[in-house]
């Protein structure tokens, strides 16, 4: 029984933890309007998600892939999926050009990350973090790691396609959460979900060659693949997570620290301070993709180690921190 029916794949409940996803030849573009079906479609898209979600579990990020079934088929950790998706952009294309009026090839300094609502009634509107979560899509500590998660994974993603000569230009990350609360990737990675161009010719191979009439879809598609499965030895990454903790005193303990400074700056003729509240910062860096797991690990440390549960409270903020290089591991060493 098909307990859901997408656009290009079928999920299957199996239990309480576990979902078939069947992908079927299916292929569509401009929110359904134009779609039709091409032969090894599934078989092709199912196999890049399984390649990939491997390398990424590889790596340690948390995912809700278990295992193939067969060529069209994989066995997934069952997850309710968020309504918001994450797009991360290296290179202006696609939407990003059309709603702003640039041209496409524009290389960003740094990756840009945009927050989209999983709703095709309205186009799959743009969001900001700040309006997701007070439209309580989700919550703020789940779009903060949403954001590390995809740039860690936009970092592994560019140094494994830079191994078979193609530029990751952007793609889309889906994430769900499972029983427990574990924030986990989902849906799948393919070359229906990103765009990749040849890094020498700039030829497009991904779903692009489809919406806009380029033909050879399939062919392209397949040449991904063949070139992921020709890969000897995925690339070293060593990962970093930055956390900031912010600890400051509970309002109802008095704070005379905070008193003599909120006077001195009254005699100093700071007259427009309503008052001031002392506290403390620490940044920790972890070796260690963001995760859920990271996250509680964060959260045990603050409550035990930086802070008195008696008199403070305590905030974080977990970010993707840019992988070491050999040189910093060999001083290190």
């Amino acid at each position: 029984m098909v307990t859901y029916s997408g656009k290009a794949k079928d999920v299957k409940v199996l239990n309480d933890k576990e979902v078939q996803i069947s992908f079927r030849d299916s292929i569509s573009a401009f929110d359904g309007i134009k779609k039709e079906e091409l032969p090894d479609k599934g078989i092709t898209s199912c196999l890049t998600s399984v390649k990939l979600f491997e390398i990424l579990d590889g790596y340690g990020f948390a995912t809700h892939y278990i295992s193939k079934i067969d060529e069209t088929q994989m066995l997934c950790k069952k997850v309710t999926i968020l309504p918001v998706e994450v797009v991360c952009r290296n290179i202006s294309a696609g939407s990003f050009c059309r709603r702003y009026g640039y041209e496409e090839g524009i290389r960003f300094e740094k990756p840009l990350i945009e927050f989209f609502v999983k709703d095709d009634e309205h186009h799959d509107p743009l969001i900001t973090e700040s309006v997701a979560v007070q439209m309580k899509l989700v919550t703020e500590n789940e779009a903060i790691l949403m954001e590390a998660i995809t740039r860690a994974v936009n970092e592994v993603l560019i140094k494994i396609f830079d191994l078979i000569s193609l530029q990751l230009v952007d793609f889309k990350l889906e994430f769900g959460k499972t029983t427990a609360g574990q924030l986990l990737l989902a849906d799948e990675i393919s070359a229906d979900t990103m765009r990749l161009w040849e890094k020498k010719t700039g030829e497009k191979k991904d779903k692009d060659r489809y919406r806009q009439d380029l033909g050879d879809v399939i062919v392209h598609y397949k040449d991904i693949l063949a070139r992921l499965n020709a890969i000897q030895k995925i690339p070293k990454y060593m990962p970093l997570s930055t956390v900031q903790v912010i600890i400051r005193l509970r309002k109802s303990v008095l704070d005379p620290a905070g008193e003599v400074i909120f006077r001195s700056l009254s005699r100093k003729g700071f007259n427009s301070v309503e008052s001031t509240r002392l506290g403390k910062s620490a940044e920790i860096v972890f070796n260690a993709v963001p995760s859920s797991e990271l996250q509680s690990e964060i959260e045990e440390i603050s409550a035990k180690i930086l802070s008195n549960p008696l008199i403070e409270d305590f905030e974080f903020k977990i970010q993707h921190h840019s992988e070491k290089n050999e040189k910093e591991y060999v001083e290190e060493e």
